[in-house]
């Protein structure tokens, strides 16, 4: 095991066959604050040996991501570092060295057997009820035998030789002590067919030559850490304390997968979640301080974060926990932070939707925008959600049948409140208060003696296409006189 005092590497090793998955990134998350505790180094690896999953375009999108969450690493590519290369696929000749150096010591042999020979092997066993486990046919082959297989190029992967009838010991911060006897362990294969080295051969010459002292990952890579460690043991390696993360369930209890909804960071990006709330609730996963606490910022975790809290209880991904942080921490954002935010949303959306029909010019976009916050803050838990919002004030609105068509069986003569708003805001003089818009209004209900709701609807309606929207007289003086007249007018036209 490491010395205790020795300086803290951690590192997030992802495979490049897509997204971001909430659980690499609650791996990524816990790896980095441990760093971040402890003064120590995240590294970032790209393990991407497995070419039948392998998606070159992820290993940017994985990047993007993480840097997206503030989990900035201080070795790994884009970062270099004196432990490279940090993508296994240019670490094929470091690997090459290592197995002739088992090979020579006899702790690693050459298996000429076909996949078709194993695979049939496997299901006789299986048909027979027992466990299928390699039978060491390669082993027995002599020094000339592997020479004449090699030079008539028959294909062949390498397999580690596994001590017979050995104890394994190792401690999980998180599942306590582990012993395996290494009688149920057949000799794996660490180089394939095609040259490339297998998962636990790779990540364990990685995690020793780059000095690894803490490895931090799933639950489920727990029943490949003996294989590891009998790599370890084979070059006298030093192996790192290890601590495994509980399983993220859905709200079913299944693993959680796309069936649940979003699971990747940048489906929930697009959603308009912020990196703050993703890693608060990413902590939730697997971790607690105590039974109340749900808020932490960044800086917190980091003073607060310990291995030894972890949980093993599986943790169950709530979506709607998530939406209630999301909201929390969007409200006591800071309004020139969420401007900036809100203004590359509605940005994003316009390019997307190719609207250049606009009623208000994309210039008053970011004046606009700081008046219409205080109107939304308090009423969205997605920064998505704000469009449906924001959209109107600048986008030429078209109204709907339903819209055209709903005053029509309804007791309120609604061209006429309409030509009387249209009187009343006219004569709004000065500047366009929205104080001055409210009295104008409001004068209007005492006129016809009708509830002023009644009259906001009518309103509503006309200027925004629905019966709800944000404040009405603080959106009537975003919206301007101008515009806000000319609406009135359209509409008053399609209902009379």
């Amino acid at each position: 095991m490491n010395e205790k005092n020795k300086d803290v590497r951690v590192r997030f090793a992802p495979s490049p066959t897509g997204y971001l998955h909430v659980g690499s990134a609650r791996t990524a998350f816990f790896n980095w604050l441990y760093a971040a505790k402890t003064g120590g180094k995240f590294i970032l690896r790209i393990e991407d040996t497995d070419i039948a999953r392998h998606q070159e375009e992820t290993i940017n999108l994985i990047s993007e991501s993480l840097k997206w969450l503030g989990l900035n690493w201080d070795e790994g590519p884009e970062a270099s570092g004196k432990y490279g290369p940090y993508r296994q696929s240019l670490r094929t000749d470091i690997y090459r060295e290592y197995t002739l150096r088992l090979i020579q010591e006899k702790k690693a042999y050459y298996c000429f057997c076909s996949p078709e020979e194993l695979k049939e092997k496997r299901e006789n066993k299986i048909k027979e009820g027992k466990i299928y486990k390699y039978n060491r046919k390669c082993l027995k082959l002599t020094p000339e035998d592997i020479q004449d297989n090699i030079e008539s190029g028959k294909p062949y992967a390498i397999r580690f030789l596994v001590p017979e009838n050995k104890t394994i010991n190792f401690k999980d911060t998180v599942y306590g002590d582990i012993t395996v006897n290494t009688a149920s362990i057949e000799d794996f294969i660490i180089i394939r067919s095609n040259g490339l080295p297998t998962y636990n051969y790779s990540v364990a010459i990685d995690d020793a030559l780059m000095k690894i002292t803490h490895v931090i990952r799933g639950e489920d890579h727990l029943s490949n850490t003996p294989k590891q460690i009998l790599i370890y043991n084979a070059f006298n390696f030093n192996f790192p304390d290890f601590t495994h993360l509980p399983m993220i369930l859905g709200q079913d209890g299944q693993k959680l997968s796309k069936r649940h909804g979003s699971i990747s960071i940048e489906k929930y990006i697009e959603e308009g979640f912020v990196k703050e709330a993703i890693l608060n609730y990413l902590a939730l996963l697997g971790w607690s301080y105590d039974e109340k606490t749900t808020i932490f910022s960044t800086s917190e975790l980091i003073k607060k974060f310990e291995l030894s809290s972890i949980n093993k209880k599986p943790s169950k991904f709530d979506y709607n926990k998530l939406l209630w942080i999301n909201g929390y921490y969007i409200r006591n954002m800071d309004n020139s932070r969420l401007k900036q935010l809100l203004e590359k949303q509605i940005r994003n959306y316009l390019a997307s939707k190719n609207i250049i029909d606009l009623e208000n010019g994309v210039k008053q976009l970011e004046q606009k925008i700081e008046k219409i916050i205080p109107l939304i803050k308090e009423r969205i838990k997605t920064l998505k959600e704000s469009i449906d919002l924001i959209s109107p004030f600048f986008i030429k609105i078209s109204y709907s049948d339903e819209s055209k068509t709903y005053f029509k069986n309804k007791k309120v003569n609604a061209p006429d409140i309409l030509n009387r708003v249209y009187k009343a805001l006219n004569e709004v003089s000065g500047k366009f208060h929205a104080k001055d818009i409210e009295k104008n209004l409001r004068l209007i209900s005492e006129r016809l003696n009708l509830s002023f709701r009644k009259i906001a609807e009518v309103i509503r309606i006309a200027i925004w296409n629905s019966t709800i929207s944000p404040p009405l007289f603080e959106t009537i003086e975003i919206l301007g006189k101008e515009l806000t007249l000319k609406r009135i007018n359209e509409y008053i036209g399609i209902i009379s």
